[in-house]
């Protein structure tokens, strides 16, 4: 059976197309593109039509190459889309448009398959958290022996993060923003009582295209190297490094940074900033990165419905 997950976020559509057989997943093709549904949401509390269309056009796109290739679909929609005050007329643009439903996942629902799609195929030993940076929140999974036990959804990510705190992409950021997002982000992650995951293994999983997109960073990665980048470590060292790059550099000249995609230049230090305060809470000196996530976890779910 083939199956493909599209998964509308805040910053990106992205969709993973893979044969399923014998319970394995075999994957045929994943592609991002970066649309930015929720820039500017943050202040309006709407999506903007452009963006909406942006968005619509992309997922139609996606239903068009995975209905060639005779896949069962599933379309999902994330923080945007939950918080969205217009979300309803997106979701009816994707619906007369390519014909599909958008099935908006709750916060938890969101962690749950990320976390089912993260620790597939890790050997995971006791207790260890998993972490999902996107665009416009971040999910936190406590699990034991590769089980889920409990899950929260902070509303902060990197579009919104850096709408809030780097909105100036021309000039290098100030000491002062970074140190006033990452003030802010600890701030919402304790009072969600993040710093309770804390485990005594210390093992932490970072998935999300910002985690991805660092560990390709420090790699060097010309191309998207999964072999390499599945199971790579990445520290708070070779975080706080990065966030001093990208505080140093315009916009253009972090579009030239070797392993950074260009589309993800203005978002990306927004995301190391959730990523060296997610590991701060969590008393943690470093992260295992998965490549696979929400639509990993979504196509090996029992049944697609």
């Amino acid at each position: 059976m083939v199956k493909a997950v599209i998964d509308i976020g805040s910053n990106s559509i992205k969709m993973r197309i893979a044969r399923i057989s014998r319970g394995r997943v075999h994957v045929i093709r994943d592609e991002t593109e970066v649309v930015r549904l929720g820039r500017g949401m943050s202040s309006s509390g709407l999506l903007a039509q452009a963006n909406m269309k942006a968005s619509c056009d992309a997922v139609s796109r996606m239903v068009r190459r995975a209905s060639v290739m005779g896949a069962e679909i599933f379309v999902a929609g994330t923080m945007a889309l939950r918080t969205a005050e217009n979300a309803d007329v997106f979701v009816k643009m994707v619906k007369d448009s390519s014909g599909q439903e958008v099935h908006v996942l709750s916060g938890e629902e969101e962690a749950k398959y990320s976390w089912l799609g993260a620790v597939d195929g890790l050997d995971m030993k006791g207790d260890s958290v998993m972490f999902d940076s996107g665009g416009g929140s971040t999910e936190f999974v406590l699990g034991s022996e590769g089980v889920m036990k409990h899950v929260v959804s902070v509303p902060v990510g990197a579009v919104n993060l850096s709408e809030k705190f780097f909105s100036v992409y021309d000039e290098p950021v100030k000491n002062s923003a970074c140190d006033e997002a990452v003030h802010y982000v600890r701030d919402m992650l304790k009072a969600d009582h993040i710093d309770d995951f804390r485990t005594e293994t210390g093992q932490v999983i970072a998935v999300g295209g910002g985690a991805v997109t660092m560990a390709s960073v420090k790699h060097a990665c010309e191309t998207f190297s999964p072999s390499l980048l599945h199971g790579s470590i990445l520290t708070r060292k070779d975080i706080a490094r990065q966030i001093r790059m990208y505080s140093s550099l315009t916009l253009s000249e972090r579009e030239n940074v070797i392993g950074l995609p260009p589309s993800r230049a203005d978002v990306i230090l927004g995301s190391a900033c959730i990523i060296f305060t997610a590991l701060e809470i969590l008393n943690a000196k470093s992260c295992v990165i998965s490549i696979n996530g929400l639509r990993h976890g979504l196509l090996i779910r029992d049944n697609i419905v």
